[in-house]
Order: structure tokens, then sequence, then C-alpha cells
């Protein structure tokens, strides 16, 4: 008689696939709630995370159906069938988080290269982001032609290249591209001039992307180890399962920064989000630094926020904020013409004298 086989892994599999998707989608709702009751309106790194969010949605889906189809369960009680279907959806699961993957990175970067006006630091902050496309370009693009034409997704039967080299690539440039990340946000936290102890609180939100790291080290040696495993529809459940918390902690700790009690250490550290905003008549305003003003036209109310790093003054400095207020109304007309405000804000410190 047959010994009993081990428990599936298949409902586990499944259960924490649904549970990482929700959790994600509810850090991007979050964030755009947040950024939007702040200041109304949503910004590029915005964009970035919710498509980040719709590759992530997907991919669960493609996981999922991988479940339905055996992933999680012995080899040996699927039919050809059911194993081609799982092969073909872990192939598009695959395709789907490194695109998922990608623009979770981007949209980080991009809030992390808003915080600086430094050349030096936004020029970086665009070489890493295309160094981090092209990763996500040959990744897709080798991760689709794994194996010959036609049936690229066959890895049990095809003919495949060196697949565990190609896991050493995606995992390496992948934390590779995470440490470049951190390192542009330590890099502008750093040149705050504030106290220790909140230099380190703002270093926290990014650094705890140390533990997406972890995950994809972790979703590295299991694909590594279950690549020439004979019951591969059993074993690869821990790659899986692996490959969920990575993409969930990436597109979590992407959002972290966009919270309100961040949004509000880094405008007390003399950092802010904001943009040049206009509103439907025309009126324009601008603020400069951390000061902000009101621009107002005839019954018209219109929000204004920061967006740069300033250095905070240091002890024993006075500082005089000098505000100047220009308002052109050229090409009048009649009284309900569009009055343009424009406001300039200047900042003179003196240091004192022991």
């Amino acid at each position: 008689m047959q010994p009993e086989l081990k428990n599936t892994w298949t409902p586990a599999v499944n259960v924490l696939t649904w549970f990482m998707l929700v959790t994600a989608i509810l850090s991007v709702l979050t964030r755009l709630g947040t950024k939007y009751f702040i200041f109304r309106k949503w910004t590029l790194d915005d964009g970035l995370a919710a498509t980040s969010t719709m590759l992530c949605i997907g991919q669960s889906i493609a996981v999922s159906l991988a479940t339905a189809n055996g992933l999680g369960q012995h080899r040996e009680m699927l039919s050809d069938l059911k194993i081609e279907s799982m092969m073909k959806a872990e192939y598009a699961a695959t395709i789907l988080f490194i695109a998922s993957i990608c623009f979770s990175k981007l949209s980080l970067l991009v809030f992390i290269r808003n915080l600086t006006p430094a050349s030096l630091d936004r020029r970086f902050a665009l070489v890493l982001g295309i160094l981090i496309g092209l990763w996500a370009i040959t990744s897709i693009f080798t991760a689709a032609f794994q194996c010959h034409l036609p049936q690229t997704w066959n890895y049990l039967h095809g003919t495949c290249f060196d697949r565990a080299a190609w896991w050493n690539y995606l995992g390496v440039t992948n934390i590779l591209s995470e440490a470049g990340i951190m390192g542009q946000a330590l890099l502008v936290i750093v040149r705050i001039q504030t106290d220790l102890s909140r230099k380190a609180s703002l270093s926290s939100v990014f650094l705890i992307r140390v533990i997406l790291i972890i995950a994809i080290i972790c979703q590295l040696l299991y694909a590594r180890q279950t690549l020439s495993s004979a019951d591969s529809t059993y074993d690869t459940w821990v790659v899986a399962v692996s490959t969920q918390v990575a993409q969930t902690l990436s597109i979590v700790t992407a959002c972290s920064p966009q919270f309100k009690p961040f949004l509000d250490n880094l405008q007390s550290s003399g950092m802010g989000i904001g943009m040049t905003s206009s509103n439907n008549y025309g009126s324009k305003h601008r603020t400069y630094g951390v000061s902000t003003f009101k621009a107002s036209r005839r019954n018209q109310d219109t929000r204004s926020e920061t967006h740069e790093l300033v250095p905070m003054p240091h002890e024993g400095t006075n500082q005089t904020i000098i505000t100047s207020t220009r308002e052109d109304d050229t090409e009048s007309q009649s009284s309900q013409t569009n009055i343009i405000m424009e406001t300039r804000t200047w900042t003179v410190t003196e240091a004192l004298e022991n």
C-alpha cells in the first residue's frame, strides 16, 4: 500500500497570496488618501505606486491560478494538463512580479528625488532610475524567453538556459538597486541640519527596506534549491511564498514615507511635499523653502505646499525672512480680470558672535 503523502501546501500559498495582496492594496489606498487629504492632488510617484499595485493584483491572480492547478501539491497527484496550466500561470506571475517591483522602486526613487533641489542628487536619482528600468526590461525579456519556442513557459520538459544563473542575476541586481535607493535617501537625510534623533527617525523609514532585501535573498536561495527538485510542483511552494512577501514589502515600504506621521516629520525637519499649483481661473502660486503664504482671488481660496529641502538654521544664528508680493493684472479690461500673485521669500541668516 502506498504510504500517505505529506499534506499539500496549496491552501497556505493561496491564503497568503490574497492576504499579501490586500495588505498592498490597503497601503496604497492609505498613501493616496493621505496625499489627497493634505495636498488635494497626486503626483508622479503616486501614479507609479498605483501601477505597481495593479501589476501586483495581476500577479496574485496568476499565482492563485497556479495553486488551482497544483502548485503546492505532489507532482504524481497531478495530470499533465494541470502541470502545464500551472507552469503557464507561474510564467505570467514571474513577469508581472518583476514589473510590479520595478514600479514600486521607481515610485520611492521619485519621492526621494523630489525631497532635494540639489542637481547632483537629482542626476544620481535619474541614473539610478534608468538602471532600474534597464534591469526590469532585461529581466522580463529573459524570463519571457527562458526556454525555447514555442513552449517558453515549459521549464520541466523544455530546453531552457541556465535558470540558476538567471535567478542569480535577478536576485543580485534586485538587491543592488535596493541598496542604491536606500543610499540615495540617506545622503539626502544626512545633509539636513537637524538633531541626530530626528535624522535617525527619518532614516528608519527608508532603512526598513532592509527586510525587503532579506525576502529577496530568501527567494533567491529557495529558487536555487528547488531547480533540481524531482517534485518541483510541491517544493516550489516556498519560492511562491517568498516572492509574494517580497512583492508586498516592496509596495508597503515604498508607501510608508507618504503616511501622515512621516510627512509631518519631514516638514518639521525642514523638508516638505508640494507642487506648483494653479486653479481653473489661471491664478498661479508657488512656495519656496518651508515658508508658506496665502494667495487669493475674489472669493477663491487656494492651497499651497512646500517641496524642497531647506537647511535648518544653526544655533546661535538669527534668521530674517523677507517676503515680497507682486500683483500682475496687466491687460486688465474689467474688474473681473484674473489677478496673478507671485510671492518670493528670501532668508537672511546672521551668525551671532560669542
